[in-house]
């Protein structure tokens, strides 16, 4: 998804950089509302949504060089 949004110029890796904070909190946020209440299931939950963000900003830096 975001290497179609990067391609067509919606997301910028820029943009995606400058919210990284803001997308941290609404990870954490969306994990903690699907998990139990339970502080490791939550990390186990958010780390990887949060990996997965990480790695869109890779894809759409790596998409908009050419």
């Amino acid at each position: 998804m975001a290497f179609f949004l990067g391609r067509m110029g919606i997301v910028t890796s820029e943009m995606l950089s400058q919210y990284r904070k803001h997308a941290f909190i609404l990870i954490l946020i969306v994990a903690a509302i699907i998990t139990p209440p339970d502080l490791m299931t939550l990390l186990l939950v958010s780390l990887p949504l949060y990996l997965l963000y990480e790695v869109s900003i890779r894809v759409v830096r790596w998409t908009t060089k050419k």
